[in-house]
């Protein structure tokens, strides 16, 4: 089985991303092979978080790159590590007559994968992590590198801080499964107290998971000095 990644939203860059939402991934037969069509995309989600599970086992040291690099062109160079990454084994996920499979996907949810991975090798490092005063500003300099919303980063950034726990309850929960939206559900909270006033969060369960995700991973391997606590 060949594996195809389309990373179109990446080249098109952080403009062509829907503000305060992140695209779904999806994965698709070729042409010459069965069509597979689905409402719940949750598979197909599941199908492309293994194989970026397999990319950074493979290219580890290039993919950490892809979510540590504030340099656009050190990004793009990263990204295209994903390009020929062979022997993943995918198929539990996919119809195993599938013999070709591309997956599309914008930056901020590659960027989560790709955190998740991550944080979920260095488990002990974030089972330790404890909450952090609120606060009245969450300004990071990797914001501008993800395509998503700035309220978005910000809100997710905050919850990294005020409960990463939960974040790290949420990550140990499969994609699109109960667990997952009990886990969002016990977020909530967080989210509300995080989200500023003037904003109205409108963003599909993928899309906060994988903001959590790297928000989650920045506090662990990239934290910001610590501010003087000031409620938000």
């Amino acid at each position: 089985m060949t594996i195809v990644v389309s990373l179109l939203a990446l080249l098109l860059g952080a403009q062509d991303a829907a503000p305060g939402s992140s695209a779904r991934t999806g994965s698709r037969l070729d042409p010459e092979s069965r069509a597979i069509t689905n409402a719940d995309t949750s598979q197909a989600d599941a199908t492309m978080y293994r194989f970026m599970e397999c990319a950074v086992a493979r290219r580890g040291s290039r993919l950490r790159v892809l979510i540590d690099t504030r340099s656009e062109s050190e990004f793009q160079a990263a990204y295209r590590a994903l390009d020929d990454v062979q022997r993943c084994n995918v198929d539990a996920y996919i119809d195993n007559t599938a013999s070709t499979i591309g997956f599309s996907a914008d930056r901020g949810t590659m960027r989560g994968f790709v955190a998740e991975v991550f944080i979920k090798q260095d488990k002990k490092r974030v089972a330790v992590l404890a909450p952090e005063p609120l606060q009245r500003i969450y300004t990071r300099d990797w914001f501008a590198m993800t395509s998503r919303a700035a309220a978005v980063d910000e809100m997710s950034t905050c919850v990294a801080d005020i409960e990463p726990q939960g974040i790290a309850a949420l990550l140990k929960s499969a994609i699109g499964s109960d667990d997952q939206k009990v886990a969002i559900s016990a977020l909530l909270p967080a989210v509300g107290l995080c989200l500023s006033k003037t904003v109205r969060l409108k963003t599909n369960p993928l899309g906060l998971r994988t903001a959590l995700a790297e928000a989650l991973y920045h506090r662990v391997y990239d934290a910001a000095p610590q501010p003087t606590a000031d409620a938000r």
